[in-house]
């Protein structure tokens, strides 16, 4: 028996038990209340009617990825109707909260091939675009099963998984012949998916290039302005468990000769609020001296830090911020995109375990805008206020000088449209 047919098999052994592992989700905040039946592959929404492109974009990064793509598929294409599916609450937050006209979201179905029948019946999508490393095989398969040209865009394979991979060539070959073409994020994509069996594949560049600044709600966050205008503001953004504490350790000691500093840490994940509560305490900070975003609680004097456990508003800070440490480097995350912080003019600290956007670290590094930290200690830089600007004015030019990948992706996936009608 095949990796796939055992694959297959098993998802539907184990389906009469999706409904607990969504309730155990539910229960973590990750599902939302009332869902349940769009993880079967039922939908909440109408159909409309022409054409319909489908973008599966299962994670945060992906959905992040699929904006700039969004956008200009809708510019040149007005009439086209976009679904896109997500696998995570914050994920669907960040597609709703652009308000993009005519966009229809829905969660992902589960990967058991009736649940992805379900969907496929419903919509029957005339193009099917998967973002990054989205390889769900009975997704797949039921979609190429109805003669529905499959796209993987912005994909990158990381070594990590390029070596597991290779463990299983029949298969990852298979799923990869599902796809009408590959659009890489880099050469070594590129050329790791051609190793694993991949046909017609290109490299145009990362769809997180294109990104444009972060949007905020600048009537809600202004409250802020005076408060911030006097501190010179930190930012640790995208952090990950174990990162906030040596963080918040390195922030404490360096008050000490930079007594105006203040800190927003920016989890990646806003439902981990408790635990950094309990974080910070341990670290010697009283409750007077931090405060939750979500608590909308006013900033005085004595606020020294600022948890930022909201989703939305990152871009209000990182404009006003002096620097960025970017989190998922300093542990076993693979790090998070620098082009963010660095549309800001951000100087920006990150640890050296960015696997997952090396292509970015790369080009930054080169321009002189992130600084790569092995050791907390190595903040201290912040007191050089000459070194941070000029850092910042390297991210500055830098961002001014990228993008274009989204146009050319676009141009494409319309050709393919038309040339199935």
């Amino acid at each position: 028996m095949t990796v796939f047919r055992i694959y297959k098999l098993m998802t539907e052994i184990i389906r009469p038990l999706f409904y607990l592992f969504f309730i155990y989700r539910l229960l973590k905040n990750k599902e939302e209340m009332g869902k349940y039946s769009e993880r079967k592959g039922f939908s909440s929404n109408k159909k409309p009617k022409g054409k319909i492109i489908w973008i599966h974009a299962a994670s945060v990064g992906e959905a992040l990825s699929s904006l700039p793509l969004i956008e200009k598929l809708k510019e040149l294409s007005p009439k086209i109707n976009i679904v896109i599916t997500t696998g995570t609450k914050t994920s669907k937050e960040i597609i709703v909260k652009k308000k993009i006209d005519d966009l229809i979201h829905q969660y992902a179905p589960w990967d058991n091939e009736k649940f992805c029948i379900n969907f496929l019946n419903f919509w029957q999508p005339d193009l099917a675009i998967f973002l990054e490393s989205e390889i769900w095989p009975n997704l797949l398969n039921e979609t190429n099963k109805k003669n529905i040209p499959l796209c993987l865009v912005n994909a990158r394979i990381t070594d990590n998984t390029f070596k597991k991979w290779l463990k299983f060539p029949k298969t990852i070959k298979h799923l990869l012949s599902f796809f009408s073409i590959i659009i890489a994020q880099d050469e070594m994509s590129k050329i790791k998916l051609q190793k694993l069996g991949a046909k017609n594949i290109f490299a145009y560049g990362n769809l997180k290039n294109d990104s444009k600044k972060l949007l905020y709600d600048i009537e809600e966050l202004r409250k802020y302005d005076e408060f911030i205008k006097e501190k010179d503001l930190l930012v640790a953004a995208s952090t990950h468990e174990g990162e906030e504490v040596e963080i918040i350790n390195k922030f404490k000691s360096l008050l000490i000769e930079l007594p105006n500093l203040f800190l927003v840490i920016a989890p990646r994940h806003p439902d981990r609020r408790n635990d950094l509560v309990k974080i910070i305490r341990k670290s010697g900070f009283t409750n007077k001296e931090f405060i939750l975003r979500s608590n909308n609680d006013d900033l005085d004097q004595n606020i020294k830090i600022f948890l930022l456990d909201s989703i939305g508003e990152l871009g209000y800070f990182y404009k006003k911020a002096c620097a960025v440490i970017l989190g998922g480097a300093f542990g076993n995350f693979g790090g998070h995109n620098p082009i963010e912080p660095a549309l800001f003019d951000n100087a920006i600290f990150s640890g050296p375990n960015f696997y997952n956007f090396k292509d970015e670290y790369n080009q930054l590094s080169k321009a002189g805008g992130v600084k790569i930290i092995y050791d907390m200690d190595d903040l201290f830089i912040l007191k050089n206020k000459e070194k941070i600007l000029s850092m910042a004015k390297n991210s500055k030019i830098f961002s001014e000088n990228i993008g274009g990948t989204a146009h050319k992706i676009s141009v494409k996936l319309i050709g393919m449209l038309n040339e199935n009608y």
